[in-house]
């Protein structure tokens, strides 16, 4: 599975930044599967190798209950997440460092099962930039394709 070096450079400064005005986004990606699990199966078999899917490398080889923590590294910095959802087709995030959450579903598109993104929360220059240049919805893409290779 592939994971993202592509944030490397944008990473980095987040954590610097002041907070600036909300920012939200949500993306849809089409997922190209070989099998015909709902999007419920297909969220416990994700989570369940979650380190390997992710875009991300991660301390967490499986997502944790609610509550849980995990690290996300990127250009040899740790972000620190906490679960702070968990439904049968979906998982929240909360960034530690930023207060933004990230919400990751699986739900059935017109074309298929689809993964969706959500975030919103306090934006800083560095995640304005991450959003506008495309880098998020690069980041999201990728690990759709890695949910698309292994089922």
């Amino acid at each position: 599975m592939f994971k993202s070096t592509a944030l490397a450079a944008v990473v980095v400064l987040a954590t610097a930044t002041p907070a600036c005005a909300d920012l939200s986004y949500s993306y849809r990606y089409t997922l190209r599967l070989e099998t015909d699990a709902s999007p419920a199966v297909l969220t416990t078999a994700i989570t369940a190798d979650f380190g390997r899917l992710f875009p991300f490398d991660s301390n967490c080889p499986t997502l944790p209950p609610v509550g849980g923590h995990c690290d996300l590294y990127s250009a040899g910095q740790s972000y620190p997440v906490q679960i702070i959802d968990r439904t049968t087709n979906s998982w929240t995030f909360l960034s530690l460092p930023t207060g933004r959450s990230i919400v990751f579903s699986l739900e059935n598109g017109p074309n298929g099962v689809e993964l969706r993104t959500r975030s919103g929360g306090l934006s800083t220059p560095t995640t304005a930039a991450t959003i506008h240049s495309g880098t998020a919805y690069a980041l999201w893409s990728l690990f759709a394709n890695n949910i698309s290779a292994a089922y």
